[in-house]
Order: C-alpha cells, then structure tokens, then sequence
C-alpha cells in the first residue's frame, strides 16, 4: 500500500515535497504533492492531491486529500473528504466527513460522525463511537463502544462495555463484560456473544439467524476490563520516555545526528547498506566470538549493545529523521524544535509499522538508512 512508503520517502528521497514545521501552520492554497507537517497547531483549509504526513497538538483537516493520510497528534479532526486511507493515532479522533478507503485508528475517544461513510474500520481506544457507515469488515477493542451506525459487512467488537443499538448486515462476533443490545438494533445474520453475566437481550433484534453464547469469546479481566484507563496510562508513560531518550540523544550527539541526516540525504544507498551490514553483521560476529572461551567476553558485549541499539532503534531513527528534515528544509532549527520534530517522527513511524508486513519492511529500510548515516560520520581512525 501505498501510504507506508511515505516514510521511507521523508527520509531519503531528493524529489521535491512539501516539508513545513512550526507552532502555528495553516495551508490555504491547493498542493499538488505529498505534504509533511508538523506543529503546534495544524489547519488545512485547501485541497491536497497527493498524500499527508501529519503530526501536531491540534490538527484540523477542512478540505480534499486524494490519497493517503498518516496522522498523529492530540485532537485530530478530518472534516473532509480522504480519497484513500487513513491511518491515525491520538488523543481524540473525530472522522466526519467520507473516507474512500480503510481507516485504523487508535485514541482515547474515536468518533466516526453520522455523515461519515467509511470502508473497513480498524480500531482500538478507551472510548469509540461509530454513528455513521461501514462498508468494510471492521474490528474494534475498547473501554466503550457505542454503535449507533450502519455496518455493512460483519463486525468483531470486544471490550468492557459494549452498546449496540444500529444495523448489522453481516456476521458479529461480541465479546464484552457488559453488552447491551438497544431497541434499534438489528442484526442480518447470525451473532456470537459472550458477555461475563451470559444474559443478553436481544428482543427481536437478530432477523435471519439466531444469537449464539459463545464460552470460546470469554475474556480476561486484566486484559480488557480496564483497558481504556490502563492503556491512556501505558501510552503516557511511552511517550514520555520516548521523548526523555530523544532529548539525550539529541543533546548528546547533536553534532553526529546533523551529519547523518545529511548523509542519509546524501549518500543514500550506502547508508542503507551498511545499515544493513550491521543488523545483519553485528550478531553473526557475536556468534562467531563465543564459539571460543577468549572471545565470549567480547561475544556478550557485543550482543548487549546489539540489544540495547534495536530497543532503540527508532527512537535513534526519528533523530536522524528530525536533522535531515532540518537540513532539507535549509532551517536553523534550535535544540526544542529538533526534540518535538523527532517525537512527532517516531509517532509516524509506529503509524507504519502498524501495516502487516510491508509497513515493518519499509520501517526496517529506513532505519537501516539512518544507522548507516550514523556509521558513515563515525571517525574509525585512531588519532595520535
């Protein structure tokens, strides 16, 4: 799909894109090509036809993107019409207007509006609402779910407290510690439910099939009972040592991080050789040296720091990432703006890794490309 290759474009691509950043960024006028942006506050009121890279506190989406959207930030609204698909992570999420493609999702609050008709759905939060269509297959794990909608195909809803009360067309599958089927609700096909009181209600709701308790759905408590409260949690906590450990690294490499960016711009496929030399190298030289008694000191480190640099991997990444858009965009950017620029990156990166597959193939290329910057701008020489 095209979306995850977007990524592997901002960091290593000479064509020209749209590349903005700053506290306050509103485009006004048509692109006619890919947009990157970041910001405090992000407002686009003209068409884009190409894709959109996102990322800031509060970003408002009020007219056409043709294609593919990448999206994260605090509150995130798409008030208009996506020719593709969306992928989005936030605080609050409002879709109101129509998505041509797929959309997956995952917020703290997901609100698909009355007007929105989407394709497939797939989304996680602590609070989702679906008012308008899908016409797709879509799966949702939250805190909450109202669906008040319409679904067109089936539907896998599990979380602790489920409402339906809307249209199902095809197979559901329900699995929740409270599920409550509305006076309005209605169900095509056959539907699959568990729910902790195994008593569920639903008055003459399931049309041409028949309601079926399912054991094999049952969920553990500590996996979902509190997971809108316990992942906003888990999801504050990572983002803050997310953006401790790029504070360190920019601050503690800031000269090396420049020069990579750069090279990464510049020497573009001999960064991601040798990147890939070294995640492919690193750990059959590790091998190698414990095969014998006096290596396997040298062995372990080596398999140590191995470890330590994949945890890390993208977080040194999106560093590399921030320094080439700041030599790209011939900026000045001050030791801040480099920090949120990076963190902003990272939150994208996850976006694309979230796509089976290709998504973590083109993650692995890019950091393939930005280790091996880093490789290229170390002085191996010993100096006298």
């Amino acid at each position: 799909m095209k979306q995850v290759l977007l990524l592997w474009l901002l960091v290593v691509t000479m064509g020209p894109v749209g590349a903005q950043m700053g506290k306050n960024v509103v485009i006004d006028k048509p692109v006619y090509e890919d947009v990157y942006i970041t910001g405090g506050e992000v407002m686009l009121n003209a068409p884009v036809y190409g894709d959109l890279v996102v990322a800031g506190g509060t970003v408002t989406i009020n007219d056409t993107v043709s294609n593919d959207i990448l999206a994260g930030g605090g509150t995130i609204t798409f008030n208009g019409y996506v020719g593709d698909d969306i992928r989005c992570a936030g605080g609050q999420l409002n879709i109101l207007k129509n998505v041509a493609g797929d959309v997956v999702v995952t917020g703290g609050k997901v609100l698909i509006g009355k007007e929105a008709v989407i394709g497939g759905l797939l989304s996680a939060g602590s609070e989702i609402t679906i008012d308008g269509q899908v016409n797709g297959k879509f799966k949702t794990r939250s805190g909450k779910l109202y669906f008040d909608g319409h679904a067109m195909n089936d539907v896998d809803c599990r979380g602790g407290d489920i409402i339906i009360n809307g249209i199902v067309g095809g197979r559901s599958v329900l699995a929740g510690d409270k599920l409550t089927i509305g006076n309005a609700a209605s169900f095509d096909k056959d539907v699959h439910f568990w729910t902790s009181s195994g008593n569920v209600d639903f008055h003459n709701s399931v049309k041409n099939g028949q309601a079926v308790y399912d054991p094999s759905l049952k969920m553990r408590k500590d996996q979902w009972y509190f997971l809108g409260f316990s992942s906003l949690l888990g999801l504050i906590w990572y983002v803050g040592m997310v953006l401790v450990m790029i504070m360190i690294i920019q601050y503690l490499f800031s000269s090396t991080m420049k020069k990579a960016g750069q090279t990464a711009y510049d020497k573009t496929v001999r960064s991601l050789g040798f990147g890939f030399l070294f995640w492919i190298g690193v750990p059959v030289a590790a091998a190698i040296a414990c095969i014998t008694v006096i290596g396997v000191p040298a062995g372990l480190v080596l398999l140590f720091s191995y470890i330590i640099l994949a945890v890390f991997a993208g977080t040194i990444t999106s560093v590399v990432a921030a320094n080439w858009l700041n030599n790209r965009s011939y900026s000045k950017w001050r030791y801040w703006r480099l920090v949120f620029a990076a963190l902003a990156i990272f939150v994208v990166l996850r976006i694309v890794s979230l796509t089976p597959f290709l998504g973590w193939f083109i993650f692995a290329l890019i950091v393939c490309t930005a280790f091996g910057s880093i490789i290229l701008n170390v002085n191996w020489k010993k100096e006298n």
